[in-house]
């Protein structure tokens, strides 16, 4: 089976491209639990079922085992689209980044990934990370630090350590401080948390407008993981009934409902399951289209703007 993919800009390999659907790793600490053991399972399971592009990071505790199904698989390293992060919980400096890095082709059993990102811009403000400020926080600002990972990781783009580079969690202005710079690559890509109880229209139009790939996490609002918070969300995607109506008219689930969403934007998604049976219908969304109204209606939830992530419009 050969599913799609988008191409891919500016910090990328010419002739790069992206596959739309892939496997999500990361725990939130309620709800699905991943660790090493688990993550092994679930990408090989993902692989067998003809899934070829898996998104971790260095926070997610699941690196070695994705390493381990992939080396196990047999199948060619240059069929399988692996995404990585550095610089979590906030950005590193140019060392500090460059030493993530050695770690993820460690721990992934790799001599380069497909696609590496800056995993946020910073910490949110009015809050102590838990490590402590780095030395590339300076006024009350993050930019430093972002300055420094992304000269990082455009030299090890440049070294061939990444076949593309991009950013996550990024807004606007983030983007800027990472783009004013004159010679500076303009990213590839911005992961960004986007689902119908949340998605930002002004942020997906500047990154189009850039050829910025916008890539989905949480495409589904992470039920497993909001049940335990419904005074954030006290309905979730699965039971909203405007996605269910819309789902039964195209004998559809709630899920590939929400994904089509975000893919008729011509946005690509990481949907996290542990599931066999929801991979298989994760990459089953390729057959129907919503119409545009049912668009219209499902862009419409975001009022509250319901979010499972912390919200980088709060990170200087």
């Amino acid at each position: 089976v050969c599913y799609p993919t988008v191409p891919l800009h500016n910090g990328a390999t010419p002739g790069m491209r992206m596959p739309v659907v892939g496997l999500g790793t990361g725990p939130y600490g309620t709800g699905e639990h991943w660790d090493n053991t688990i993550s092994e399972k679930a990408t090989a399971e993902w692989l067998e079922l003809g899934g070829r592009r898996i998104d971790t990071s260095t926070s997610y505790g699941t690196q070695i085992g994705i390493g381990n199904a992939i080396a196990a698989s047999k199948i060619p390293r240059s069929e399988i689209f692996v995404t990585s992060k550095i610089a979590q919980p906030y950005p590193l400096d140019y060392n500090s980044s460059f030493a993530q890095f050695k770690q993820i082709q460690e721990q992934l059993q790799t001599d380069y990934v497909d696609l590496l990102l800056i995993h946020w811009p910073g910490w949110v403000k009015g809050t102590t990370p838990r490590d402590g400020f780095p030395p590339c926080y300076e006024n009350d600002t993050w930019k430093k630090c972002r300055v420094e990972a992304w000269k990082a990781l455009q030299d090890i783009f440049h070294k061939g350590g990444a076949k593309a580079i991009g950013v996550s969690n990024f807004e606007i202005n983030h983007l800027s401080d990472i783009m004013e710079i004159p010679g500076n690559i303009i990213p590839a890509v911005n992961q960004v948390e986007c689902h119908p109880y949340w998605h930002e229209p002004e942020l997906i139009a500047f990154c189009k407008s850039h050829k910025i790939q916008f890539n989905t996490y949480s495409p589904f609002a992470a039920p497993d993981h909001m049940k335990f918070n419904p005074a954030v969300m006290p309905v979730l995607l699965p039971n909203n009934t405007v996605v269910k109506s819309i789902a039964s008219s195209h004998k559809k689930s709630p899920a590939q409902v929400c994904f089509r969403w975000a893919v008729q934007q011509n946005l690509v998604i990481n949907p996290r399951t542990l599931s066999g049976d929801h991979m298989k219908e994760n990459m089953d969304i390729f057959d129907f289209k919503l119409t545009d109204e049912e668009m219209k209606s499902l862009s419409a939830l975001n009022h509250p703007m319901r979010k499972v992530c912390p919200d980088p419009h709060k990170i200087e």
